[in-house]
This record gives C-alpha cells, structure tokens and sequence, in this order.
C-alpha cells in the first residue's frame, strides 16, 4: 500500500515538474505572440506578390540612395576652394528641397488614394515603403550639405544665398518621414534598412563616405577631373 502511494506521489510530481515550465512557456509565448501581431497586423493584408514587389522597390531606392549620396560627396570632395563647395552646396539644397516636396506630396497622395479605397492596404504599405528610404536619402544628403555649410566662411555662404538654418530645417523634414504611421510602416516592410540613415554607423552631421579609388567611375567624374585630382596630390 505504503508503495503504491509512494509510486503515484513520484509520478505526480514529475507531471507537475513538467506541466510548470509548459505553462510557463505557454504564457510567454502567448505574450511574445501578441506583441508580434501588433507589429505584423499591417503586414496580414499584403499578399505575397505585394510584399515580393515592396522589397525590391525598397531595396532599389536605396541603391538609388547611395549612388546619389556618393556623388555628392565626390562632388564636395573634387571641389577645391570655398566658393565651388559653396556652389555644390547650393544645387544640392535646391535639389534635395524639390525633391523632399515631391515625396511629401507623393504621401499625401497615397493616404487619400487609401482612404477611398483606391489602392489596396498591401500596394499603400509598399509604396510608403519605398517614398520613406527615399526620404532616409534627402536627409543624410542635407545633413551632409549642413556639415559642409558649417565649414564654410559667412562671406561665401552668404555670396551663395545658403542659410545654414534652412538646410537644418531641410534635414528635419526629410527627417519626420510624414509622420510616425509612414516610419513604422516603412519598418515592417524594409525592416533595419528603413532606419538606416540615422542608425550607429551614421550621424546626422557626419559627411558622406566617398568611397573607394573606383568611385568617380561609378558617379559618372570625367577623366580630366580624375587627373586633376591625382596632380593635386602630387
């Protein structure tokens, strides 16, 4: 009898050994679950075709991206005195302005076609996607011109009608990427790279890396600037 019990005590201990850490999973993994579909609701709706195409439209925006970047910052870099770097710096805040009010719009344009209806939530989430990396772009290229700017005497910036606080203000705009809605949906969709500007390896002040000796290949540099450019350092 006294061995009976004993048996039946034993074996219900080791069920509840292993019921409590079942359990305790279960209640983590329900938390984790739920936290994972608050994130993921939006991504529920984008069929596979659509999440295929908003990763290649991400992924070409920021190829895009670091051509422009690199160009800009050969430009900066082939510009030897204060008044060319003055004059680089200005066509790259025009541009990068134009192109800034163009995106902005384009988001504008996506939440009304959303909200009547007229595109499906997957395409919306895809292009805001890709409108947002884009916008990733114009800021670091701001905050490039801004660290140019700074460097440069007031003289020239104002020969070359450069406000260092417009180009801040530039830089800050491209910065709120249409509101916190636009920024998380570029998050689920392009994951690290929607947040790549800003990240550790980037500061917003910092200037662009021109890159390697094959680079003003790449940008489209003439062979004369190249030549120059090897004298110089001679």
């Amino acid at each position: 009898m006294n061995r009976t019990i004993s048996i039946t005590l034993a074996a219900v201990l080791v069920v509840a050994m292993v019921a409590v850490p079942l359990a305790a999973a279960s209640v983590s993994s329900s938390a984790n679950g739920q936290a994972a579909s608050d994130s993921e609701a939006g991504n529920e709706s984008i069929k596979p075709g659509e999440q295929f195409a908003a990763a290649v439209g991400v992924q070409n925006a920021e190829i895009e991206g670091d051509v422009s970047e690199r160009a800009f910052g050969v430009r900066i870099a082939n510009a030897e005195t204060n008044e060319s770097k003055a004059a680089v710096v200005a066509a790259q805040f025009d541009e990068t302005d134009a192109r800034l009010a163009e995106l902005e719009g384009r988001l504008e344009d996506l939440n009304e076609s959303r909200e009547a209806g007229e595109i499906s939530e997957g395409r919306y989430r895809a292009e805001v996607a890709t409108t947002v990396v884009r916008m990733r772009t114009l800021e670091r290229q701001a905050a490039t011109a801004e660290t140019t700017a700074t460097g440069l005497p007031d003289a020239v910036l104002a020969s070359h009608d450069i406000d260092v606080d417009s180009i801040r203000t530039l830089r800050d705009r491209a910065g709120d990427l249409g509101g916190p809605e636009t920024a998380e949906i570029a998050h689920s969709i392009a994951g690290d790279d929607g947040e790549r500007s800003l990240g550790p390896d980037r500061d917003p002040s910092s200037p662009i890396d021109v890159g390697g000796d094959n680079l003003t290949d790449e940008v489209g540099v003439s062979g004369d600037d190249e030549t120059a450019a090897e004298s110089s350092e001679a």
